[in-house]
C-alpha cells in the first residue's frame, strides 16, 4: 500500500479537550503553521470532521466548516492553494456526527438540523474534490435516550427516520464524485453489526467506513469484519485503542470521556491493542484500494501524534 493512500484526520486538533488554548486554535495562523507539519510527516492528504458549531461563534479561524474556509479563504479552491503550500495535496474526506442537534425532546428539530448541515458539509466535500463523505448515523445512544428514555420502544420509528435522511444524502451524493459512507461508532444506535441492517436497507452507492477502535471496543474483531465486509467497505480509519467497555460506557450521555473513570479511549496509532500492522497487511492481501484514514482522536499531544504515526507506517513499509 503506497503511502500516499495514508491522510491524517484534524481530529487530532480536539478543540474542545484539549491544547491549545481558544485564542491560538481559532486563529488561521495555528492551522498554516499545522499545514506544513502535516506535509513534513509525510501526510500529503487530510481529513475534515465538518464542526457547525463554529458557524454559530467564535472566530473563524478552525477549518471546520464552509464558511469558515469561505470566510478565510473566499472559496475552496483558495483553501486548497493554502494546503499545498504546506505540501498538503487534497482533502480525502469529510466526516460529520450530529451529537450537536440531540439537544432536546425535539426529534424534529435533530432530523431537520442534521439534514440541513449534513447536506451542507456533503456540498463542501463536493467542493473540495473529496473521495467521500463518512456520516455517522445517528447521535451517541446515551445522549439519545437522555432525552428520550423510551428509546428502546422507539428504535423502529427512529431507524425509519435515519433511513430517509440518508436516502435524501445519498440522491445528493449520487449527482458528486463524492462517496457516501456510514461510519461505525461504539456508541451508536447502529453500534458493532447493527449498521449492517442498516446498510441493507440504504441504495448500493452507500458503504461502510471502517473503524478499527470503534469496532474493537462495540467487540467486534476488525479483520474479520474487514474480510467478512470487504466489498462494502468505502473507508477505513486506522484508530488505535486499549479501552475495554466494561461498564456499559456505550449507553451513557458522553461515551468519549467515561463518567466513572478517568480514561483515554482512544489512543495514537499502534500504542493501544488494535494490530495496526495486521490490518495494514489484511487490506494489501484484500487489494483494498480505498481510502486508509489515520486517526488520532484524543491524542495528548497532537505534534507527537503525527510523527508518531508516521514513525508506524514507515516501519510498515521497511
Amino acid at each position: 500500500m503506497h503511502s500516499d493512500q495514508f491522510a491524517m484526520s484534524l481530529d487530532l486538533i480536539n478543540r474542545h479537550y484539549q491544547e491549545p488554548n481558544r485564542n491560538r486554535y481559532e486563529s488561521k495562523y495555528f492551522w498554516e503553521e499545522l499545514y506544513p507539519l502535516i506535509g513534513a510527516s509525510g501526510f500529503r492528504s487530510i481529513e475534515i470532521p465538518y464542526e457547525p458549531v463554529w458557524q454559530f461563534g467564535g472566530r473563524s479561524g478552525v477549518p471546520m466548516n464552509r464558511y469558515c474556509i469561505n470566510t478565510k479563504y473566499e472559496n475552496t479552491d483558495n483553501y486548497r492553494a493554502a494546503l499545498a503550500k504546506g505540501d498538503v495535496d487534497r482533502v480525502v474526506g469529510v466526516t460529520f456526527d450530529s451529537n450537536l442537534f440531540m439537544r432536546n425532546a425535539n426529534l424534529d428539530f435533530y432530523f431537520g438540523a442534521t439534514g440541513h448541515f449534513a447536506g451542507e458539509a456533503l456540498a463542501h466535500a463536493a467542493d473540495l474534490n473529496a473521495e467521500y463523505f463518512a456520516i455517522s448515523p445517528s447521535a451517541y445512544y446515551g445522549r439519545i435516550a437522555h432525552y428520550h428514555p423510551d428509546l428502546e420502544d422507539r428504535l423502529g420509528a427512529f431507524t425509519e427516520r435515519v433511513v430517509a435522511l440518508v436516502e435524501g444524502l445519498a440522491v445528493k451524493a449520487k449527482a458528486t464524485s463524492v462517496a457516501l459512507v456510514l461510519r461505525n461508532e461504539y456508541w451508536s444506535v447502529f453500534r458493532g453489526e447493527h449498521i449492517l441492517a442498516l446498510l441493507d436497507r440504504l441504495p448500493a452507492g452507500v458503504k461502510l467506513d471502517v473503524d478499527t477502535a470503534h469496532l474493537t471496543i462495540a467487540g467486534i474483531d476488525p479483520a474479520a469484519f474487514i474480510t467478512a465486509h470487504r466489498d462494502r467497505i468505502g473507508c477505513v480509519h486506522l484508530t488505535d485503542t486499549a479501552f475495554v467497555d466494561d461498564a456499559a460506557t456505550w449507553k451513557t450521555p458522553n461515551p468519549e470521556f467515561p463518567a466513572h473513570r478517568a480514561t483515554q479511549v482512544f489512543r495514537d496509532p499502534g500504542t493501544g491493542e488494535v494490530d495496526v500492522p495486521a490490518i495494514v497487511s489484511l487490506l494489501n492481501q484484500l487489494g483494498y484500494a480505498g481510502p486508509v484514514v489515520c486517526s488520532a482522536r484524543q491524542t495528548r499531544d497532537p505534534f507527537r501524534a503525527l510523527l508518531r504515526t508516521r514513525a508506524l507506517l514507515n516501519h510498515l513499509q521497511n
